[in-house]
């Protein structure tokens, strides 16, 4: 099943959740004590300012009220797209932690900074002197900030994605790769630079990332430059039992040695540890179930030398050889002057598909890094370096919005902050002011489907009548409860466009905060659940 868990930037959270994913004893609640009455009406004699909000649906309460959300608050939110009526309010004024449900604002803001129809483009400049075929100088690939690098596109210029990606393998089980080639790109940019006539290159190849400043955030690096979500795949295929199993790493490269000691087990969980024992090695230790393989990842310890390593390598595969060491650091003080390249010494170009394409993996999945990567990219747009920079350029946004920046909170572009907060009536002037702009289609068309794609592919039964008809990003962020041994959603919620049972062009907002778990599996549960409450607003409106 997809949900879009966010496990959040603590250590101690992302190692709970790792403790956590073998089944930890399941959390018997109380009853339920939540509330769910209607807004107060006003006095008789009064007329209010707009109808009364339509009292939450029995078949929500019903969910609400259930013995696992004993602890827990719930938010609801239904408005109409158009006049914006307010039609269903549960606590709809309140500040909410959205999780990732914030990336409707950093989507939107980057949406309305580069237009749908924005490519990235990277280049390859070569510099020093020509022979033939030889270049006695160096290539230099220059990063221009493209979130995929050609690594995911498919022949119908769609970028590929799974229910539940890659990125989340380490935390969720049942996290898949997809097809695609991720060094696509850099290969595209090599056979580009073979058909330049090049075919030897004595000096050195480099990768400038100065477009701006890497930051750490959470567990990656923000970089210019970005190559399978600067992530190594590893792919661990059980044998029979108590033999060794397979590991199988995605890309194959010579800037990492993998090494296995991981052996196939019975029927518990996989208990599988990655580890850099030294500059270059990835250890693999632990045990996997017979059945199905394991996928786990591991963060790229400098983008910049990993992307140098495999351009080299698809130089190689092009025809070209390089004197200079594949493997290394990337040599960033040979670079030139910043802005001294010349056209005539282009030898290569990667364009990206359109930016609407990003926008749409960063939200059907959403995708952590890349939302981040968002708010550097903002800040380059308007001649800025920095993460705080680029996100003081969300006010100017959020003001031509129609919304004052002072009501909410935001701290980052995925939702991984605890000083990310708004209403749901907030997310909703959001929506729908997004609603009101020529380039809706592509905002509307990034989000996440009810029983049809991304993060919401199987959070109601494929036979509900709610598939294809709500169209939410959906936000959980989890955190360990040490002193109980369990879990905490935190939150849970979805955010985006219905059209209701009665025709209607709707907008919902809908969370639950502060809900025990045991087991890990039981976060999907939740997410279940607040599709439901959705399912029965869908329905009431």
């Amino acid at each position: 099943m997809a949900s879009d868990l966010r496990p959040g930037a603590a250590t101690g959270r992302r190692a709970f959740l790792r403790a956590s994913a073998g089944g930890a004893a399941v959390l018997a609640a109380a009853a339920c004590t939540t509330s769910t009455a209607p807004a107060p009406q006003p006095p008789p004699g009064s007329a209010p300012a707009t109808p009364a909000p339509v009292p939450i649906p029995p078949a929500a309460t019903e969910v609400m009220r259930g013995p696992r959300y004993a602890l827990s608050r719930w938010f609801a939110h239904v408005s109409d797209r158009a006049t914006g009526e307010e039609l269903v309010a549960l606590n709809s004024g309140d500040l909410v932690l959205p999780a990732s449900t914030t990336k409707l604002w950093s989507t939107a803001c980057a949406l309305d900074t580069f237009g749908p129809d924005f490519r990235f483009e990277t280049p390859v400049y070569r510099r020093g002197t020509l022979a033939g075929d030889v270049l006695r100088g160096d290539l230099v690939l220059v990063a221009g900030g493209d979130l995929t690098m050609g690594g995911r596109d498919t022949p119908e210029g769609t970028l590929a994605f799974t229910p539940l990606d890659h990125a989340e393998a380490n935390s969720l089980p049942g996290a898949t790769l997809t097809p695609q080639d991720p060094l696509a790109g850099l290969d595209d940019l090599a056979r580009q630079v073979a058909a330049s006539g090049l075919r030897r290159v004595e000096g050195d190849v480099l990768v400038d990332a100065r477009m701006f400043d890497q930051t750490p955030k959470d567990d990656y690096l923000l970089t210019p430059i970005m190559i399978n979500d600067n992530l190594v795949d590893l792919t661990i295929t059980p044998g029979a039992a108590g033999a060794a199993a397979t590991l199988l790493s995605r890309p194959v490269t010579a800037a990492y040695q993998v090494r296995s000691t991981v052996t196939t087990g019975g029927d518990g969980p996989a208990t599988v540890a990655v580890s850099t024992p030294e500059p270059g090695v990835l250890q693999v230790d632990g045990e996997v179930p017979a059945g199905a393989p394991v996928l786990r990842v591991e963060q790229v310890a400098d983008p910049q030398s990993f992307a140098r390593t495999l351009f080299v390598e698809a130089l190689a595969r092009a025809g070209v050889a390089v004197t200079a060491s594949p493997t290394g650091p990337n040599p960033v003080a040979a670079l030139p002057a910043a802005g001294s390249y010349a056209d005539a010494d282009r030898v290569a170009l990667h364009r990206s598909l359109p930016f609407a394409q990003n926008l749409r993996l960063i939200n059907k999945v959403s995708m952590n890094v890349q939302a981040d990567t968002l708010i550097m990219l903002i800040a380059v747009r308007n001649g800025k370096r920095t993460r705080e920079e680029g996100m003081e350029l969300l006010v100017p946004f959020v003001h031509k919005a129609g919304i004052d920046p002072a009501t909410l909170s935001l701290s980052d572009g995925r939702g991984n902050e605890y000083t990310d907060l708004f209403t749901p009536r907030t997310v909703a002037a959001l929506l729908r002011y997004m609603a009101t702009r020529p380039d809706f289609a592509t905002y509307r068309d990034s989000l996440p489907v009810f029983g049809v794609d991304g993060t919401e592919s199987a959070v109601v039964a494929a036979d509900s009548p709610v598939v294809g008809r709500i169209a939410a990003k959906s936000g959980t962020t989890v955190a360990g409860d040490v002193m109980n041994g369990r879990a905490l959603v935190m939150t849970r919620g979805n955010a985006g466009y219905m059209t209701s049972r009665s025709g209607r062009e709707t907008i919902v907002a809908a969370y639950v905060m502060h809900t025990p778990v045991g087991a890990i599996d039981e976060v999907f549960d939740v997410a279940k659940d607040v599709a439901t409450v959705v399912s029965a607003l869908w329905d009431a409106t």
